[in-house]
């Protein structure tokens, strides 16, 4: 396995977790999440989803970038 394709599976793994993680926020956000312990008129940015969002997008740029590094793009 090179490094170019490790870097992909990697950065394609962190979008789809970054992805999910956005999701579940947008469930908090429009109170559809039951398993959140953000209570009715809590802010939902004190989720334990959006931090979950905040750190996945924060691994998925420098993947990202990495990524079209190696590439040669």
């Amino acid at each position: 396995m090179t490094l170019q394709i490790a870097i992909g599976i990697t950065t394609v793994i962190l979008a789809m977790g970054t992805a999910y993680a956005w999701y579940q926020f947008y469930n908090v956000v429009r109170n559809r999440c039951d398993t959140c312990s953000v209570g009715l008129h809590q802010s939902p940015f004190k989720s334990k989803c959006f931090v979950g969002a905040v750190f996945f997008t924060a691994a998925f740029i420098p993947s990202l970038y990495s990524c079209f590094l190696v590439s040669g793009m």
